[in-house]
């Protein structure tokens, strides 16, 4: 076989041999030529007359002729069609090869999308921005990634991610993805010739949720690691000296392991829709997983989904690695889920805990401060976490005074309305507001509009749920007219990580969150380096710690040896959140919690999470 016909079965996936079989059988014609089979494979894969007659030293005239009067007559009748329909077109041609009813496509790609499932590896956009250029390139490389036209697809979104930065300021991170997944790809035999294995992960975000904007902080963790871990390995092959790099390369570089590999990402979107009767994206991901080698999952955002999903994943010896879910039911899980499942972020009774004690000493008075509760009943996650900081506030029982609560924060916001009423009449002091992960639609625009009501000057202290830029743009509104020393409101959340913190923040002496924050800075902007970010990228760096440990090549292998390494002999591996190390049901020992309070920022003259 000549080595055109390789590449275009091994960068297209079609039966190029059945296709130039078919064309010399036609109407029994002679058997083309070296030259006719160059000519065809090389126009498939996207090089030009001139190009082709360069390859081949010959004049482009002749390469012309070839075309004209021998390969699309031939072309236009096994596809019935007229020859004007289809000369000089090869995109049309190629989706002809690539219809899947016309037999010449190999191992046809598994169906990323259907009415309960929406996956991507650069086929499809979940974050739209709202400029309508950036987004013609986007669909544009969609259109040549789903035929398989990698370096085209590459293109389109290196321009789209180059537009959001000049014209945001920041990088979009599913563009930055794609980026990745188009060159690996489009090198993906020499990729293997240099003896670079390449990994498959998927990661599970909730793009309904907050207009996206939590899919888009998570996603940021994941398209930074795959970014650092790639770039070693597109040097290795050379890469840069073909396409250049510069565009996404940061100006800060880190080696985060010494095995070379490249990592590809599938993007799903989590519905993150509370009343499905079973997490259908789970069950059609798992039965998906070996068509696509994933390795691992990333994943679920809310609690719910995370316990619908663990079943569907275990069943099919897939290590789960969650960044997010903090419900205290994930806890307790059977033997078998526990095996697949590595929880990142901090458990609601180690933050709540946190919270409470915190609560406690900022207490000066000995009169017992009033409490008001304000929860979603039908989320698991947010009931837990009311279990937990109530327990904890009532071992400081001279001290708190808890009055009514109110566990309908997911109602209409006129429902709250006279709750909100009665705490005022009532001389409440702290407001713990613990909006659900996105499950229901209304709960964290209705934490938003409370803590915006300037109820008795009490303080507001929120989950992790909570810490979100809405908050900011609330205030913002509401101070924009009144001066910023009127605002006498306290608002407080407890999170698992901030990037000024001072054990592993940008400033600490962990050189591992050192890089995270001066990379995350350059492609995303601090004031998007967030706790959903850098879990998600820790996420991904204990899955490559055990890859390099190890030399993992399937899921099975790496659920076997994450649960040895971790579980079986308690061995740490240092991230970016700190030291992260595993009970034997998957939780994380000693997680990380920090406060941090709204502030208003003179420098930047904004409102700002900060320590």
């Amino acid at each position: 076989m000549c080595q055109s016909c390789q590449q275009v079965i091994e960068k297209l996936a079609i039966n190029i041999e059945l296709f130039l079989q078919n064309l010399e059988t036609l109407a029994n014609k002679r058997k083309l030529s070296e030259l006719e089979r160059l000519i065809i494979c090389h126009s498939l894969l996207g090089f030009s007359r001139q190009e082709i007659a360069h390859i081949v030293k010959l004049p482009p005239q002749q390469i012309r002729d070839q075309l004209t009067k021998n390969i699309y007559p031939r072309i236009a009748e096994l596809m019935g069609v007229d020859q004007e329909d289809i000369a000089g077109n090869w995109v049309k041609i190629l989706n002809f090869l690539l219809n899947p009813q016309k037999g010449y496509k190999l191992n046809p790609a598994p169906q990323l999308n259907s009415d309960n499932f929406q996956g991507s590896f650069g086929r499809q956009i979940f974050i739209y921005p709202p400029n309508q250029e950036i987004v013609k390139s986007q669909i544009e490389g969609t259109h040549f990634y789903q035929q398989g036209l990698y370096y085209q697809a590459f293109h389109c979104f290196l321009m789209a991610w180059n537009q959001e930065l000049k014209i945001y300021g920041i990088g979009n991170p599913e563009v930055l993805i794609y980026i990745n997944n188009c060159l690996i790809e489009y090198k993906k035999s020499l990729l293997h010739e240099k003896g670079i294995k390449i990994y498959t992960l998927a990661v599970v975000v909730p793009f309904y949720h907050n207009q996206g904007h939590v899919a888009a902080e998570i996603l940021r963790g994941i398209a930074q690691i795959q970014l650092q871990v790639n770039l070693p390995s597109f040097e290795k092959i050379s890469l840069g000296t073909e396409i250049n790099l510069d565009d996404i390369r940061p100006n800060i570089s880190w080696t985060l392991i010494c095995s070379q590999i490249a990592l590809q990402i599938l993007i799903v979107n989590d519905p993150n829709n509370l009343y499905t009767p079973y997490n259908q994206t789970a069950e059609k991901l798992a039965d998906l997983a070996p068509q696509l080698n994933l390795i691992a999952i990333i994943g679920h955002y809310s609690s719910e989904m995370t316990k619908n999903a663990l079943h569907f994943y275990a069943r099919k010896g897939l290590i789960l690695v969650n960044s997010s879910s903090t419900s205290n039911e994930l806890s307790n899980l059977s033997v078998g889920e526990s095996l697949s499942f590595f929880r990142l972020t901090t458990q609601d009774s180690i933050n709540a805990k946190k919270l409470a004690d915190y609560l406690n000493q900022k207490i000066s008075s000995q009169i017992p401060k009033k409490v008001a509760i304000i929860y979603n009943q039908n989320s698991t996650y947010s009931t837990s976490y009311r279990n937990s900081i109530k327990k904890y506030l009532e071992e400081y029982k001279e001290r708190f005074v808890f009055i009514e609560e109110c566990s309908y924060i997911s109602e209409n916001f006129y429902k709250l309305q006279k709750y909100i009423k009665d705490i005022r009449q009532d001389e409440v002091d702290i407001i713990i507001i613990i909006p659900d992960g996105g499950i229901e639609p209304l709960s964290l625009d209705n934490a938003g509009l409370i803590s915006r009501l300037n109820i008795n000057n009490c303080l507001i202290a929120g989950s992790a749920t909570f810490y979100h830029d809405n908050v900011l743009h609330w205030i913002h509104e509401q101070n924009q007219y009144n001066s910023i020393n009127e605002n006498k409101r306290q608002i407080i959340a407890c999170i698992p990580w901030h990037w000024h913190s001072q054990e592993n923040g940008c400033e600490s002496s962990n050189s591992i969150a050192q890089s995270f924050c001066q990379i995350g800075a350059q492609l995303w902007g601090t004031e998007n380096l967030t706790w959903r970010g850098a879990t998600a990228f820790d996420s991904v760096l204990i899955i490559l710690k055990i890859i390099e440990e190890y030399h993992s090549k399937v899921n099975e292998s790496l659920l076997t040896h994450m649960n040895q390494y971790f579980k079986e002999k308690r061995k740490h591996v240092k991230g970016v959140t700190g030291v992260i190390e595993f009970d034997r049901n998957g939780d994380r020992l000693n997680p990380p919690a920090e406060i941090v309070a709204v502030k208003w920022d003179e420098k930047q003259q904004k409102w700002q999470w900060k320590i």
